[in-house]
């Protein structure tokens, strides 16, 4: 034997007894598995908080033909769409009616924002609206490269007040990826870093509101 070199492990010393392996991997990964279902319900019982505690008001307006305004409020746990504010809008949701009908079209659950909302992304929770409430400007969303070609877009004005005449920031990104994204099958961020997300105007608007909306 050159040197040090320890000698090889035999077959017999790399078996492990019946009783070790059941004490030292199978019981603890029984305890480990706890742990994560009482970290999953902790975290589930914030964002149940989360949701409880919030109060806001959205106005969408609905632009074209069946035009109308609507307003949805959240409190106490629950949203009611109502003709008259309940506080004073957050925000305002522009949607032309060919808009709306083809996001309409193409979700089983309606989102606030976009195509879609089978995860949490567009929902309005605490901690989300008092980091609205600081914000200021008129963001344009176009999703592209629809089945027959088109394109559609919606506005989405942040604060009360009157309408800007123009977006100060425009987010464009394909129909396919904003279901995905909807979906959850796309994180906003690696969406936006890696230029799913196109974005043209006021860059530090849309940082600003991506921010408020984690």
């Amino acid at each position: 034997m050159a040197g040090n070199d320890a000698p090889s492990p035999t077959l017999t010393q790399l078996q492990v007894t019946p009783e070790a392996f059941f004490k030292e991997k199978v019981a603890p990964q029984f305890s480990r598995r706890i742990d994560d279902l009482r970290r999953q319900i902790l975290s589930l019982e914030q964002q149940v908080q989360e949701r409880a505690a919030a109060q806001a008001t959205v106005r969408v307006v609905i632009e074209g033909e069946g035009s109308g305004t609507w307003y949805l409020n959240v409190n106490k746990g629950e949203m009611t769409v109502t003709a008259e504010p309940v506080f004073a809008p957050l925000m305002t949701v522009y949607q032309p009616r060919a808009y709306f009908d083809w996001a309409a079209s193409t979700v089983t659950d309606a989102g606030l924002f976009g195509p879609g909302a089978r995860n949490n992304q567009g929902e309005l929770t605490r901690s989300r609206i008092e980091r609205l409430k600081l914000l200021r400007g008129l963001i344009r969303f176009t999703f592209t490269h629809l089945p027959n070609g088109s394109e559609q877009s919606f506005c989405l004005q942040l604060g009360d007040g009157a309408r800007p005449a123009a977006a100060q920031t425009v987010l464009s990104m394909k129909a396919e990826d904003a279901q995905k994204m909807a979906r959850g099958e796309i994180n906003p961020q690696v969406a936006f870093m890696g230029g799913i997300i196109k974005v043209t105007g006021d860059m530090a608007l849309a940082m600003q509101f991506g921010a408020a909306m984690m």
